[in-house]
């Protein structure tokens, strides 16, 4: 992940919360936020910010990374520990890491704005999951808050991920990654071999799938009870989001 630049997305998400015209934008909640470098950055602009990850050794190191700003300080929770902690006698920090399941989610305050990036909403394998996602968000985010997540696109995999190889070392660290698309269940999968050439031991194995939905099956899921579409944008840009596109964001305002 080191080719991206974090500080011009979270630059990126910062315009889109203006362009969508409701109140400011102070709580951010991030959905599979990883080891936390788009919070970090989006910290440093001011923004309160809130993190979930399926992962608890990445929340984990979200959460490290942000107490070294002192933005936060407890510990990342397991979902149920977290969820026990949910009452009136707990302060609310200025911001929080907890383990879970973006389609399974709580928060205990509303949040202004959600957002799911580097196309985590294509871990959806399933339209239901997806919707329920949807649905979760909702719940989240208060009445005109937003939801923004961005996805990738069948042009992205069958151009530039279909039979694709690479190899790269960092440290004392290897890894091959493979990746191809199959176009008849609409899946992207990445492999990943890892090796860890100080140490020795196994080669450790991933295998990531991700659904690749069109535009408009992602419009059909949004319920328009729920959620207004604000915005569909091409990369990052104001551009129309199309097929053409490679990664498109969506802005859903709360209705």
């Amino acid at each position: 992940m080191r080719h991206v630049n974090y500080t011009r997305w979270a630059m990126y998400i910062g315009d889109l919360f203006k362009f969508a015209e409701g109140p400011a934008v102070e709580r951010v909640l991030e959905l599979a936020c990883g080891t936390g470098n788009l919070l970090i950055e989006l910290a440093q602009d001011g923004y309160k910010v809130f993190g979930v990850d399926l992962s608890y050794h990445m929340a984990r190191q979200a959460a490290a990374r942000l107490k070294k700003l002192e933005v936060i300080n407890p510990k990342p929770q397991a979902a149920a520990e977290y969820r026990s902690s949910l009452t009136d006698r707990w302060p609310l920090p200025t911001g929080f890491v907890w383990c879970g399941d973006m389609q399974s989610f709580a928060v205990a305050s509303l949040v202004d704005a959600v957002i799911c990036l580097y196309d985590s909403f294509n871990y959806c394998l399933e339209p239901e999951g997806a919707r329920r996602l949807l649905d979760e968000v909702a719940r989240a985010v208060r009445r005109g808050g937003l939801f923004v997540f961005d996805v990738c696109t069948e042009r992205n995999c069958r151009g530039h991920f279909n039979n694709y190889y690479e190899r790269e070392s960092y440290r004392e660290v290897s890894y091959i990654r493979r990746a191809y698309y199959k176009p008849q269940r609409k899946v992207q999968i990445n492999e990943f071999f890892i090796k860890d050439d100080f140490n020795g031991g196994p080669t450790l194995y991933e295998r990531h799938e991700q659904r690749i939905y069109s535009l408009r099956e992602i419009n059909a899921m949004i319920d328009p009870q729920q959620w207004r579409v604000a915005g569909c944008f091409d990369g990052m840009s104001r551009r129309p989001g199309t097929e053409k596109s490679d990664r498109v964001h969506f802005v859903l305002k709360r209705i």
